[in-house]
């Protein structure tokens, strides 16, 4: 791993990556398994998790 890649994401890029709206990510995160960590006033991604949570959880969320 490069020194300057980053590890976690914040909820806008995260969107930006997913193609998905605000609303919408702010549901993933809130979902059990979801790869963040939420504090009071942010929330991080863990950008490495994230296409392997997409791929165990592809067609499971309505």
């Amino acid at each position: 791993m490069n020194n300057e890649e980053v590890l976690l994401i914040t909820v806008t890029e995260a969107c930006k990556i997913m193609n998905l709206g605000r609303n919408t990510m702010l549901k993933l995160v809130k979902m059990k398994g979801f790869p963040a960590l939420v504090f009071p006033h942010k929330i991080l991604i863990d950008k490495l998790q994230l296409p392997t949570w997409i791929s165990k959880n592809y067609g499971k969320y309505k």
